[in-house]
C-alpha cells in the first residue's frame, strides 16, 4: 500500500513531480489509475460566457491551468489560501477524470501597483522599507511560509511556480509587441497600454464596462495618459525606487497586468485552458490581462475564466482595520487542523462566500475527527485491506457527477458520507470496500485519509506515563488527580481517555485551546 505524506511531496521540485506525476498520485489500492469511461464530462463555469459550459480541452486528456499567485510582501491570510484550496480541487479532479494538468501559479515579487499615479501604492515597495529588507529578501521570506502554508493544507505543488522579477525580458518583449502593433504608447512617466485599441475592453468579464465618469471620482486623473482607463505597462523609476530594471524606455519597473501575461504565455502557450483567481481580479487585472495579451497575439487568450468568491468573517468583508484578518497559523493556536479548514472549504461551492465562522470551524474539526475514527476503526478491523467495490453501492456515480457539475464539492462530500456509513458497520468486507471508496475518493479532497489510518502513532514515553499514572489515580480513589491528568493529555498531548468496562482506552484527536479567544 502506497502512503504519500506531505512532507515527502514538499521535498520535490515542481518540475520533478511534474514528470513522476502518474507515480506519485495518491491512488487506491488495486488501482493503478482511473478508468476512464463511464465518467461524465466535467461541466464549469465560466466568468466570461457567465454560464455553465462542458470542459472541451485545447489538446486531449490534458489541461494548461493558471492561477494567479500572491504578492509576497506580507503573509497569506486564510481568504488567499482558501482561493488556492479552490484550484487545488479543480486540479485534482481533472487528474481523477483522467487528464494531464500543466499547472503554473506566478509569485508576484516586484510592485503590485494598480493605479496609475504618482501616489499609487506599491505594496512591495512600503514592505520593503518598512521591514528595512531588500525587496527579494522580503519576498523569499514570505514565499517560503507561503510554501508551507500550502502544504500544511495539502494543496499540491504547480508544475512551475515562475517569479515575475525572473520575467522581466519577457514582459519587455510583450510590451514592444504592443508597441509595434499600435496597441502602446509611451509617455512622460512610463508606458500605456491604449484601451481604445481594443473593442470592447471591460466588458468581457464584466457586466458592464468601465465608466470615465468615474475613473477621476476614483483617483486623481493621470494627465499623461490618453484616455483615464489606460493602464501601465512599464513605468518608470522614480530616483528611490528599490526594484528598477533597464529597458528601451528608460529604467522602470513592470506593471502589475503585464506580469501575468508574459508568464502564462511563456508556460501554457499564447492560448490555454483554465485562468483562475479570486473574484477581485474580475477588474481590472484579468480584463487588462485579456486586453494585451490578446492584442499582441490577435488570438483568444483563455477558454476558461474562474473566480473564486471572497471568504468573510462572521459575515463581514476580511479587513485588517477591524481585525478579522487571520492567518493559517493562528487557526492552529486556536486548536484546529489546518486540514480541518480545507474541510470547511470543501463544504462550500467556491460561487458563493464562505463565511468563516468558530462555529463553522467547530462543525468542521469535529468532522473531520468523525471521519479519522471511523476510518481508522475500519482500518485496524480489516488489518489494512481494501478492495475495489463490484458494485460500488451508488457512491461513485453521486461523488463523479457531483465533482463534474462545476465541481460541487459539498454533494461529493455528501456521497463519502455514504462510504463512511458503510466504513462504521460491522461486516469485514464492507468495510473493504467503503475503505477503497474513501481513500479513492480522498485523491480530490485532499484529507489525507489514509496516511491518518495508516499512521499508528505511539504514545510519547511521556504521554505513556502519565497514562499509566492516571489509571493508578483512578486505581486509589484520587478522582481529582485523574480528572487533571485527563486535561493534561489532551491539552498538551491531543490525547483523549475514555474509561470502559473493560479498561481505559484512549485516542489522538486534534489538541484543542479552550476559550482562546474568539472569532
Amino acid at each position: 500500500m502506497t502512503v504519500w505524506a506531505r512532507s515527502e511531496r514538499a521535498k520535490r521540485s515542481p518540475r520533478s513531480r511534474w514528470h513522476s506525476r502518474r507515480s506519485s498520485a495518491h491512488v487506491a489500492p488495486g488501482r493503478n489509475e482511473i478508468q476512464r469511461s463511464g465518467l461524465p464530462q466535467i461541466r464549469m463555469y465560466d466568468s466570461a460566457s457567465r454560464t455553465i459550459r462542458p470542459f472541451e480541452p485545447l489538446r486531449p486528456r490534458r489541461v494548461g491551468m493558471y492561477n494567479c499567485g500572491p504578492t509576497v510582501y506580507d503573509w497569506q491570510h486564510i481568504g488567499n489560501l482558501y482561493s488556492y484550496i479552490v484550484a487545488d480541487v479543480v486540479r485534482r479532479t481533472f487528474e481523477y477524470f483522467g487528464f494531464e494538468v500543466k499547472q503554473v501559479m506566478n509569485i508576484t515579487d516586484v510592485g503590485h501597483t494598480v493605479d496609475d499615479v504618482d501616489e499609487a501604492e506599491d505594496k512591495m515597495e512600503i514592505a520593503a522599507k518598512r521591514e528595512r529588507k531588500d525587496p527579494l529578501d522580503l519576498a523569499a521570506t514570505y514565499t517560503k511560509q507561503f510554501i508551507v502554508d500550502r502544504h500544511k493544507l495539502n494543496i499540491l505543488d504547480p508544475e512551475v511556480m515562475p517569479k515575475a522579477t525572473d520575467h522581466i525580458p519577457q514582459m519587455i518583449e510583450l510590451i514592444q509587441r504592443l508597441l509595434d502593433k499600435g496597441n502602446a504608447y509611451v509617455a512622460a512617466d512610463g508606458v500605456y497600454f491604449d484601451i481604445t485599441t481594443f473593442p470592447g475592453y471591460g466588458t468581457r468579464l464584466n457586466a458592464e464596462p468601465p465608466d470615465e465618469r468615474k475613473a477621476g471620482a476614483r483617483v486623481e486623473v493621470n494627465a499623461n495618459k490618453r484616455h483615464p482607463f489606460d493602464f501601465a505597462l512599464w513605468r518608470a523609476a522614480k530616483p528611490n525606487d528599490l526594484q528598477q530594471w533597464d529597458s528601451p524606455w528608460g529604467r522602470g519597473n513592470p506593471g502589475w497586468h503585464i506580469e501575468c501575461s508574459a508568464m502564462s504565455m511563456k508556460y501554457l502557450g499564447e492560448t490555454f485552458d483554465i485562468h483562475s483567481g479570486g473574484e477581485d481580479h474580475l477588474f481590472p487585472h484579468h480584463e487588462c490581462e485579456i486586453a494585451q495579451s490578446e492584442a499582441a497575439t490577435g488570438k483568444r487568450f483563455v477558454d476558461y475564466w474562474m473566480h473564486v468568491r471572497f471568504l468573510r468573517v462572521e459575515g463581514q468583508g476580511m479587513h485588517k482595520s477591524i481585525g478579522n484578518t487571520y492567518l493559517l497559523s493562528q487557526i492552529e493556536e486556536w486548536g484546529y487542523d489546518p486540514l480541518a479548514f480545507r474541510l470547511l472549504a470543501l463544504g462550500s461551492g467556491y460561487r458563493k462566500p464562505l463565511d468563516f465562522t468558530r462555529a463553522g470551524m467547530d462543525a468542521a474539526q469535529s468532522r473531520l475527527e468523525r471521519w479519522r475514527r471511523t476510518i481508522a476503526a475500519a482500518y485496524t478491523a480489516t488489518g489494512g485491506k481494501t478492495t475495489e467495490p463490484e458494485p460500488d453501492f451508488g457512491v461513485r456515480a453521486g461523488f463523479t457527477s457531483a465533482l463534474a457539475e462545476d465541481f460541487n464539492t459539498p454533494k461529493a462530500l455528501a456521497a463519502a458520507e455514504m462510504a463512511l456509513e458503510l466504513a462504521g458497520t460491522d461486516d469485514v468486507a464492507t468495510r473493504e470496500r467503503a475503505l477503497w471508496l474513501l481513500f479513492d475518493m480522498d485523491r480530490v479532497f485532499g484529507l489525507s485519509l489514509q496516511e491518518s489510518a495508516a499512521t499508528k502513532e505511539e504514545l510519547t514515553e511521556e504521554a505513556r506515563r502519565l497514562v499509566h499514572e492516571r489509571e493508578d489515580a483512578r486505581r486509589a480513589g484520587d478522582y481529582a488527580k485523574s480528572d487533571r491528568l485527563r486535561v493534561e493529555l489532551l491539552e498538551r498531548h491531543g490525547i483523549q481517555v475514555k474509561d470502559t468496562k473493560d479498561g481505559t482506552r484512549w485516542e489522538r484527536v486534534a489538541p484543542r485551546e479552550r476559550d482562546h479567544g474568539r472569532v
